[in-house]
């Protein structure tokens, strides 16, 4: 589900966006106000925050440690043995095939996309300070509520995607 969250400074001002985009013929049950007197934050999936490891990395953090360790035998390398010894130089394989398990499972599993929500604001406190959110539901609405939202010039226009 996406949703176009617009972080609005006063109830006047959302007032007067949620009426343009009822005037501009987006359906009203796609339009939502958040704040003092309206719907609460908690209601939707984007006002917790924090990062949650994905999925990938259940199974490629230990596959990489078994596939270093593996490498590691099979190939006889000696790498590091001048300091950690032979059982050390297969244990350092191990570790750096987990990382290498880790960094896939961080690219490919949607960590960069929990990444590039980092810097959204956090609307629990803004609504929590006084301000209002204007959330707009659904992909097909976005562009045209964008373009109106755009008009009343809020602190944060963002579009974020729950799965």
């Amino acid at each position: 589900m996406q949703y176009l969250v617009a972080l609005l400074p006063d109830r006047l001002q959302a007032e007067a966006a949620y009426s343009a985009l009822e005037a501009a013929g987006i359906p009203l049950e796609t339009v939502a106000l958040v704040g003092r007197g309206y719907r609460d934050v908690q209601d939707y999936p984007f006002g917790q925050g924090g990062w949650r490891p994905p999925l990938l990395t259940y199974w490629l953090v230990p596959f990489g440690f078994v596939a270093g360790v593996g490498f590691s035998v099979l190939t006889g390398l000696e790498t590091f043995t001048a300091w950690v010894g032979p059982w050390g130089n297969h244990l350092l394989g191990g570790l750096l095939g987990a990382m290498a398990g880790a960094l896939g499972s961080f690219l490919v599993g949607g960590g960069l996309g929990q990444w590039a929500q980092w810097g959204l604001p956090n609307y629990a406190q803004a609504v929590a300070q006084g301000k209002y959110l204007l959330v707009v539901q659904g992909s097909g609405m976005i562009p045209k509520a964008r373009n109106i939202l755009l008009r009343y010039q809020p602190q944060a226009l963002n579009v974020l995607e729950t799965r």
